[in-house]
């Protein structure tokens, strides 16, 4: 072994027979066997110490100036690996649709101007006919740089993400230049035990790599754990292996329950800052449309009941607010503070506590 190995072509002669050799071989069948033949070559040049590490000093990293994220959704979805995960049925696909749109004609997804590139988007749920539905519903115009897989042709056209999929798609990026790729869902792209770490990072790493090469956003349509509730922890939730929520770039998570008809998105990533868009679905435009920051929309639907009810009683102590709106009396003290500061609420300290007012009623009261 020793003796073959120090015969060994360098990596690069190497890389050039597998690619003469790939290049003979028709359709995917070369993709699979230049992808297998690539694992091997490397696998055996570690064993065999032909290889070198390719390293940056740490001046290179200080004193570069590297370019900032790309996005294929601003604030939203940058280029990289990202899942978009939720509980059966709360409207992922038609989101992840919605997403493709956007980025296919160039338009604007959840209030954020898209630019314009091709995607890749694979149905593996859907056959043509419920596709188009779905697509006629959202108003795709005609013309749009997309190309489609439905269900049933994946298996035979690029395979399982484990054993060479992931590397024929990630080729299709090369080759295309695709802003966007939809796998919808994960599950139809991946057999086998999705909890098993090693098998996750095996299907996912060549895709991930080929995304950050090519500025393009990888985007993969997963389910939440049976046992996730509306804590909105999107990370934890993502069902299988922890290596999904280690290796994706983005984790965005969709969040509705039952019998209601808004919804809560969550999204977190190494490149992005953390947010949480409340969002309601739009049948008209089968579309899901941002209402602006959840916990901002929150804080000010409880102001409005707080100021609503204290219009309604007039003069009230804290113990009377307690009373007629069920809420903490910590939260309402400071709730009530921070309407005093804004001068919406006035206050008086009395021998029976503070007292708590509208100013409109104060004026109301004078002008009589």
């Amino acid at each position: 072994m020793a003796e073959r190995a120090n015969t060994m072509p360098d990596p690069a002669a190497l890389q050039t027979r597998v690619d003469d050799l790939a290049r003979g071989l028709p359709g995917d069948l070369a993709g699979r066997v230049k992808a297998a033949l690539t694992r091997e070559i490397r696998a055996h040049l570690r064993e065999t110490g032909n290889t070198a590490i390719e390293t940056l000093t740490a001046d290179v990293i200080l004193t570069t100036d590297w370019p900032e994220p790309v996005w294929a959704i601003p604030r939203i979805l940058p280029v990289g690996l990202a899942i978009l995960a939720g509980r059966p049925k709360v409207g992922k696909s038609w989101l992840a649709l919605q997403f493709a749109q956007a980025v296919a004609a160039g338009g604007i997804a959840l209030g954020e101007r898209v630019e314009r590139g091709p995607i890749l988007y694979l149905a593996l749920e859907d056959p043509p006919r419920r596709l188009s539905e779905r697509m006629k519903k959202q108003s795709w115009p005609p013309g749009l740089d997309a190309d489609f897989m439905t269900l049933g042709n994946f298996a035979d056209q690029v395979g399982d993400l484990r054993n060479g999929g992931s590397d024929v798609l990630a080729r299709a990026i090369e080759r295309r230049g695709y802003r966007l790729v939809v796998i919808d869902t994960l599950s139809r792209a991946i057999s086998g035990d999705q909890g098993d770490v090693a098998t996750m990072t095996l299907a996912l790493t060549p895709l991930q790599e080929m995304a950050h090469s090519h500025n393009c956003a990888a985007l993969l349509v997963d389910h939440h754990r049976k046992s996730g509730g509306f804590d909105l922890d999107a990370v934890s939730d993502v069902l299988g292996s922890t290596a999904k929520g280690a290796m994706a770039d983005t984790i965005i998570g969709l969040y509705r329950e039952r019998g209601k008809a808004g919804a809560k998105l969550t999204v977190t990533g190494r490149d992005i800052e953390e947010r949480t868009l409340a969002l309601t679905m739009d049948w008209l435009t089968a579309c899901w449309q941002s209402e602006g920051d959840a916990d901002q929309l929150a804080l000010t639907t409880k102001r409005q009941e707080l100021l609503e009810t204290l219009a309604g009683l007039g003069r009230s102590t804290l113990n009377d607010l307690v009373d007629a709106t069920g809420r903490n009396r910590g939260t309402l003290y400071r709730s009530l503070a921070d309407l005093v500061g804004a001068g919406l609420v006035r206050k008086k300290s009395t021998s029976h506590g503070d007292v708590y007012w509208l100013p409109e009623r104060e004026r109301e009261r004078e002008r009589i």
